[in-house]
């Protein structure tokens, strides 16, 4: 399963917007951050996730991003299955979709998937403050390990 499709479905089947982030922000970095696809489907999933956990604001700064970076995007997004025209649309409605537009051939891949994807274990408040119970022991380390290396270069 790629990882767009994979987006999809948690996108999808599950609402998991935190999620859909990680699955594409560890494929945009292993690309060298050079899918401005993956970029602008990770931003729509952090609009999402605004959204659900009331922040409005912050949505509404994602939002703003994403419709500067569609234009760098369109090609990957086509490339992807996305209809872009459709997307587009949907970034002027408000609330967003929850429903990402395809094209047929990538619904109808995405439609037969579902059937066969697993449900989640998630509660819903476990999916609305899914940033706060996340284990960041690697993340806090590595900062913690890149302070000590700049502390070093200093003396």
């Amino acid at each position: 399963m790629t990882p767009f499709i994979h987006y999809t479905l948690l996108f999808e089947c599950h609402a998991d917007y935190f999620e859909c982030h990680e699955v594409l922000e560890e494929a945009w970095q292993a690309g060298n951050r050079e899918h401005h696809g993956y970029a602008a489907l990770i931003q729509y999933a952090v609009i999402h996730y605004h959204l659900r956990r009331e922040n409005v604001v912050g949505a509404k700064k994602s939002l703003s991003r994403l419709k500067q970076k569609i234009d760098v995007a369109t090609p990957h997004l086509e490339a992807l299955g996305i209809d872009v025209d459709s997307f587009r649309a949907h970034l002027d409605e408000w609330p967003l979709q929850a429903r990402l537009p395809l094209t047929s051939d990538v619904r109808a891949q995405v439609d037969a998937l579902k059937t066969t994807f697993p449900d989640t274990e998630l509660t819903f408040e476990e999916l609305v403050h899914r940033h706060l119970l996340r284990d960041r022991t690697d993340v806090i380390t590595e900062r913690e390990l890149a302070l000590a290396e700049r502390q070093r270069g200093r003396r």
